[in-house]
């Protein structure tokens, strides 16, 4: 099999349509109905049942406050756990079938390890508010926006490594130690939906090398890193201020509703971003190729 140079892994083989615009062979509608009902039950938790339990128990019950954050609490997590735990299952399996290229079994993959760390430290915080007799309402609102701030920062402080062609301090996902640190936009892309959207070993190696072969892509995924790192940060800080200087009552629809507004219009835009760019990606390439074709 041949190889093509790479700029993030060093070679990289070759897909069948050697002559051609590297495909990434997955649909995501073919999906559809999974996503739907992940992303529902998703939004379900993260949002609208945290907000809808605090504002109907608070202000239409008299159970103490501290049960009422008791029983918000107990759903923060059931969707996302069962994700993950699904998301440890494959990538530990004996087969590589899921994990990144070149990766070890028990490291996971990059995208693990973030979701990981804010995880870690939003259940931290929830528990934590909640445990005083009167419980802190504007700490247990912060949970989201802190996690959209930390993703803001990672976004933006990889978009600046990837422009200033900066080694990857560590392995990040596919990319080795030492390799181009790449947008993390690209690590999440190939994380999730190796993992999550099960496509496995063979969409990282496409994936891989679409981002290799063409300028276009790579100018797409750059602004997409920009575009959610400036935009998480600034919802995200953004929300905090709100959060401090409103009424609590106020101050928790308003940490749990904003970061869900912003998801929304960011993917929609995002959507049809994408769909223009990578009709552009298109159009540039095949204008690309035939300019350097041999005249007969």
């Amino acid at each position: 099999m041949s190889v093509t140079s790479g700029t993030l892994t060093g070679p990289v083989p070759d897909l069948p349509e050697a002559h051609g615009l590297p495909r990434l062979n997955y649909n995501l509608w073919d999906y559809k109905m999974k996503l739907f009902i992940v992303t529902g039950l998703l939004v379900i938790e993260s949002s609208l049942l945290p907000i809808a339990l605090f504002y109907g128990l608070w202000f239409s019950t008299t159970l103490r406050h501290g049960i009422i954050f008791a029983i918000i609490t107990s759903f923060f997590g059931l969707v996302t756990g069962i994700e993950f735990a699904l998301r440890c299952w494959k990538l530990i399996l004996p087969r590589d079938e899921y994990r990144p290229i070149g990766g070890a079994r028990w490291r996971f993959d990059f995208t693990h390890m973030t979701l990981s760390c804010g995880y870690t430290i939003m259940t931290g915080i929830l528990i934590g508010a909640s445990i005083p007799h009167e419980p802190l309402v504007r700490p247990l609102a912060i949970p989201v926006p802190l996690f959209f701030i930390q993703l803001g920062l990672q976004l933006i402080a990889t978009g600046v490594m990837s422009a200033r062609a900066v080694p990857a301090p560590c392995r990040i996902s596919s990319v080795p130690k030492g390799a181009r640190t790449p947008p993390l936009v690209y690590t999440l892309v190939e994380d999730i939906v190796a993992v999550d959207g099960a496509a496995g070993l063979s969409y990282r190696k496409a994936l891989l090398a679409r981002y290799e072969a063409s300028p276009a892509f790579r100018k797409m995924i750059a602004q997409q890193n920009w575009f959610w790192g400036v935009g998480a940060l600034v919802d995200g800080v953004g929300t905090m201020v709100v959060i401090w200087t409103v009424p609590q009552e106020v101050a928790y629809g308003v940490g749990w509703g904003s970061p869900f507004v912003f998801t929304i219009i960011w993917t929609v835009t995002t959507v049809l971003w994408v769909r223009r760019s990578l009709r552009e990606e298109k159009r540039l390439w095949r204008a690309s190729h035939d300019q350097s074709a041999p005249k007969i």
